[in-house]
């Protein structure tokens, strides 16, 4: 059994959490990188990042947590 979390079966199985992990990662970039809505920093772009950021953060603690149950404690069974 591999020593690393993240090896490639559990990649597989959490795909469907990675996904949308590069989505809001990619939008926070963008909106951090161009301003479409024009003026400076105001309340609601404030807000508009903390919503997308803490969406963000928590499902890298979800995927963590789920890659770790995954793969179990690690321990082979055997005579």
């Amino acid at each position: 059994m591999s020593s690393s979390i993240f090896d490639k079966e559990t990649i597989l199985d959490l795909t469907v959490n990675i996904v949308p992990l590069a989505i809001l990662a990619f939008f926070i970039l963008a909106f951090a990188l161009v301003n479409p809505w024009g003026g400076g920093l105001s309340l609601e772009r404030g807000l508009q990042f903390v919503l997308v950021a803490w969406v963000f953060v928590a499902l890298a603690i979800l995927t963590y947590a789920a890659a770790v149950k995954i793969e179990g404690p690690g321990e082979e069974v055997g005579p």
